[in-house]
């Protein structure tokens, strides 16, 4: 249906930036126009970097603050017009099991944003079918808390990316190991986030017992191994540690894994153990496949949240 020559939909492949260079960004949008399609609602697919007002627009990612590539400039152009003319703008976001899912079979979906604690994922008091999915499909499994552990890992966020919130990870990182030796002598693992290297060796220091490992070659749940807790600002990586059965702390409440993480490091050495159930199958429900985003499963379940 469209309303005074405005679509229903908008799928932007131009928010990405050379989309012929990323099949899966390209299937992705592609699948979930498909599914619009098969709704009977209209649908325009973008590939210039012109904005083009419609009732939903989706996009590859969020706007971040440290590009200023076209692609960015179009994804801030449309949030910014959606949010003026009171539309919405839909984020398609990584599988929070990227460690492990290396063809992206899944990822997230959500109106508003891509911080967990505020955009709309369209999946409240889910059930447990789409974990069991998902555990299927990737041969995952929610180990048990860990009875006991050692080292603590620290897991570092690229800068720039918006899940940081224009914090400077260095400084961060900095304050958390001030913060830690306050509250525990257990030697202490940094782990740099694996995207973008950078220089930690400033870190390092025998005396106090703090190491850095080699992401590059050490996968996440090998550096998981034996920890006692895991701590993130916010990071999708948080839940692979808690799959794994390591108590996790975060810092920022935008996290999908705040509601079973401990908030306070003065709690290191007593971290509490959370109930995951409704966590995980609300989680799992977030995210999407391509067969899912064609056969328009995806679009309908947000239908209701977009005022259509």
């Amino acid at each position: 249906m469209k309303h005074d020559n405005v679509y229903d939909v908008v799928v932007y492949l131009s928010s990405v930036l050379n989309i012929a260079k990323h099949p899966k960004k390209f299937s992705c949008l592609n699948s979930f126009a498909e599914g619009v399609r098969r709704t009977g609602h209209t649908v325009h697919v973008e590939t210039q970097y012109r904005y083009t007002p419609s009732r939903l627009a989706v996009i590859l990612g969020w706007v971040t603050q440290d590009k200023n590539t076209p692609n960015i400039l179009l994804r801030q152009q449309i949030v910014d017009n959606q949010a003026r003319r009171g539309n919405h703008t839909m984020c398609i976001d990584a599988n929070c099991w990227k460690y492990i899912d290396t063809q992206n079979q899944f990822l997230r979906y959500s109106i508003g944003g891509p911080f967990y604690d505020q955009a709309e994922y369209a999946n409240h008091n889910s059930g447990p079918e789409k974990w069991n999915n998902i555990q299927s499909t990737l041969n995952l499994q929610m180990k048990p808390w860990r009875a006991k552990g050692n080292h603590i890992l620290v897991c570092m966020q690229r800068d720039g990316g918006f899940s940081m919130k224009n914090l400077d990870p260095i400084q961060w990182l900095a304050n958390k190991l001030v913060e830690l030796r306050q509250h525990t002598t257990r030697s202490i693992v940094i782990r740099p986030h694996p995207g973008k290297p950078q220089d930690f060796s400033k870190f390092v220091d025998p005396y106090n017992n703090i190491s850095v490992i080699d992401s590059s070659t050490i996968p996440l749940v090998q550096s998981l191994h034996k920890s006692w807790a895991a701590v993130f600002f916010n990071s999708s990586s948080a839940v692979a540690a808690v799959c794994e059965g390591i108590p996790i702390f975060i810092d920022d409440k935008s996290c999908v894994a705040w509601d079973v993480a401990n908030k306070s490091i003065s709690d290191i050495e007593k971290p509490q153990m959370f109930d995951r159930d409704q966590w995980i199958w609300n989680l799992s429900a977030a995210h999407w496949t391509d067969e899912e985003g064609s056969a328009g499963d995806i679009y309908k379940k947000f239908i209701p949240y977009l005022g259509i």
